[in-house]
Parts: structure tokens; sequence; C-alpha cells
């Protein structure tokens, strides 16, 4: 069956009525095509009756799903986080026609918008949730792979998902550690040397055992002069030529 992906953002909603017992709103939105693969956003803990989301969700739907004279919609509800011990008070829902839209005549990655009114749980219509929707092109090879295994998905989630593999492979704090410049030491040069400097604050020339140091001149690579001991420099001024006088 051909299909289509549909992108729906969540953008805001408008005039929410508190429920009975809560003082402050603190709102989130559930969406879903099918109610087995339900997507939310974030709870807004400032907009109050007046949340704003803009969390955007794709879902994999039919081509027939999109039709003019579908009757098929995207199901929203809207609750009021209350907390750990009491459960989320019901806020409103909304259900929108796709098929109004007219997305399959528009151009791709061409968003079209809405506003919709929230029907409370008495029945009666009070608030507006403003939403977009849009057919998409093309997605990333991400979402792609998260759409082959639920046929609704949201780029928060992924974000969260990409965000944790990042923190998992960090590099240990003595891998990321970097060389202060003000230190005076480099630490590279210190575990090659195979001790700390000196108790002075100096750099050590040498070492009591007689063993040999690296400089900062020889580890990095830097152009050194190169002192001859006496011996090399007698048969250095042996071997010269003696000064003709010509320039």
């Amino acid at each position: 069956m051909d299909s289509q992906l549909l992108e729906i953002n969540l953008i805001s909603a408008q005039s929410l009525k508190p429920p009975f017992g809560l003082r402050r709103v603190q709102a989130y939105a559930v969406a879903w095509v099918e109610p087995a693969f339900k997507v939310r956003t974030h709870v807004d803990r400032t907009g109050g009756e007046n949340p704003t989301w803009n969390d955007k969700f794709i879902f994999r739907v039919p081509t027939g799903f999109l039709a003019n004279d579908s009757t098929s919609a995207v199901a929203v509800e809207i609750y009021a986080a209350a907390g750990r011990i009491l459960p989320d008070p019901l806020l409103g829902t909304v259900r929108l026609l796709v098929g109004n839209l007219r997305l399959l005549s528009r151009h791709r990655d061409c968003p079209a918008f809405d506003a919709v009114g929230i029907r409370r749980p008495s029945g009666r219509f009070h608030g507006v949730l403003n939403v977009g929707a849009m057919l998409l092109r093309c997605v990333s090879l991400v979402v792609a792979k998260a759409l082959t295994a639920c046929p609704a998905v949201g780029y928060r989630d992924l974000m969260g998902k990409e965000a944790s593999k990042i923190r998992r492979f960090r590099a240990t704090p003595a891998a990321a550690r970097r060389v202060d410049p003000t230190a005076g030491k480099d630490p590279a040069l210190e575990g090659w040397n195979g001790g700390k400097g000196s108790s002075d604050g100096g750099d050590e020339e040498e070492r009591s055992d007689g063993g040999v140091v690296l400089c900062g001149p020889c580890f990095l690579g830097l152009p050194r002069r190169i002192h001859l001991s006496p011996s090399d420099q007698l048969s250095w001024m042996e071997e010269k030529p003696a000064d003709d006088g010509r320039p």
C-alpha cells in the first residue's frame, strides 16, 4: 500500500480551562493516528492556560488517509500535569481532519496551518489548538530507521536518544584533560618524563638517577641548537680549511 510521511506540528493552545483543584496549569498534548502508537509533547510549565509546545511528529499514513473526502483524522488530547500521585486530568480533545487541509494538492514540504476548537470533557468547546501539517518529501536516516519500527515518531524523542548515545561514548575525564598554558607544565611531557615538576615550580632538566629527560623542544619537534663536546670542537677546527683572506 502506498504511504505518505505526514508531519504534524502541535504549536500551541489558547484559553484552556483549568481543572478543578489545580491552581496552575502545566499542559501537555498526546497525539495519534493509531491508538496503539501515541506520541506526546513536553510539559509547558510556564505558559499556564496558553501553553506553547512547537513539537513536531511524523506519521506514516496511507495516501487515502489524506484524501479531500476522507473522514480520517489525527486525534489530540490535552492534559494537565498533576504530579506523581494524582492522575493527570483531561483538559480537552481535538479531532484534526487532515483532508480539510488538502495536503495532496500542495507542494511537498509546504506546511498548512489551522486553528481547531478544543472540546472539553463536558462536550462544550473552550479554547483553540494551533496546529501545522505538511507532507515530507524525504527524511533523515535516523527518522527512516525509527519509522520502520513504529509508524509514529517525535523529533524530541529522537534527539533525546541521540544525546544519550553521545553521553554514553563521551571521553573519560582523564582522556579529555587539556593542557593549561597558565600552569607552566605540560601533562604530556610530565607523563613522558615519568615524574612531576620540581618543588620550586621550574622544569626539571635532569633526574637524580642520571636518566634522560625529554624537554619541550625535543618532544614537540622544534629546532634546537646542538652543542659540540671539546673533543668534537678540536676535530672540527683541524678539518676546517685555512682562511686565505679572500672574500
